[in-house]
């Protein structure tokens, strides 16, 4: 059963979440351009759910299908001083550097529409869904990119060595975020290899998954509520 169930997640991960994806943020600009005022809030539904099924997914495997915690990167970092020191120090940056663009935030959305215009919150009930899908993302891809999909190349491609399969799997999570056209994919390949670091710094997800959700949710920040009166133009290209 854990083998089946972590070939079927490896499958998701490589061959459906790319299509799925692009299928969703399409729709969602569709949406957008034909004036549907709660275009965005169901794309952040869907993504909301897609992330807490495959969270559900590695936690069976952990809980149900026996593999071990640490293999999956859920056990708590090997120096909680470090951990906490780098997240301190890297979520102030992150912080800081969205309050400076926010001034200049119109600029900021206007330079992002043709990347992805359709997940730019505007909305106080966008931005919540967006708080949500930016903590989810956190805890799913994380639990699902570094800590089940290394574990996966570790166990069923034994022949490659440790940074071969952080190379790999970061391929994967940038061709995750397709949707977000090649620039987006390759920044998130590289936002992969940094993740991946971190978990190689630590031994825990725990620090990656708040990095990684502060990297999402510094949007919040950077773009105010209500920061553009044309809700029905934004997610066109």
């Amino acid at each position: 059963m854990t083998v089946v169930l972590a070939h079927l997640l490896a499958a998701y991960v490589v061959l459906a979440a790319p299509g799925m994806g692009c299928l969703w943020y399409q729709k969602a600009r569709k949406r957008l351009a034909n004036g549907v005022p709660d275009a965005r809030v169901r794309l952040y539904r869907s993504t909301v759910g897609e992330q807490i099924i495959t969270a559900g997914v590695v936690l069976a495997l952990w809980r149900i299908g026996r593999v071990p915690a640490k293999s999956l990167g859920l056990i708590a970092p090997r120096s909680w001083a470090l951990s906490i020191a780098a997240c301190v120090a890297i979520v102030g940056a992150l912080a800081w550097s969205s309050l400076r663009l926010r001034p200049k935030a119109e600029k900021v959305r206007k330079r992002l529409q043709e990347s992805i215009g359709a997940l730019l919150p505007n909305s106080r009930q966008e931005r919540s869904w967006w708080a949500a899908v930016s903590v989810g993302a956190g805890v799913s891809e994380e639990l699902v990119f570094r800590g089940f999909l290394l574990y996966y190349v570790s166990t069923y491609l034994p022949r490659l060595n440790t940074w071969e399969g952080v190379l790999l799997t970061s391929l994967v999570f940038g061709l995750a975020h397709i949707y977000q056209g090649w620039q987006g994919s390759v920044s998130a390949g590289v936002l992969g290899l940094v993740f991946a670091g971190f978990y190689w710094m630590t031994g825990s997800l725990l620090l990656p998954i708040v990095i990684h959700a502060a990297v999402d949710s510094r949007m919040l920040l950077m773009l105010p509520a209500e920061a553009s009166p044309n809700l029905a133009a934004e997610g066109n290209a």
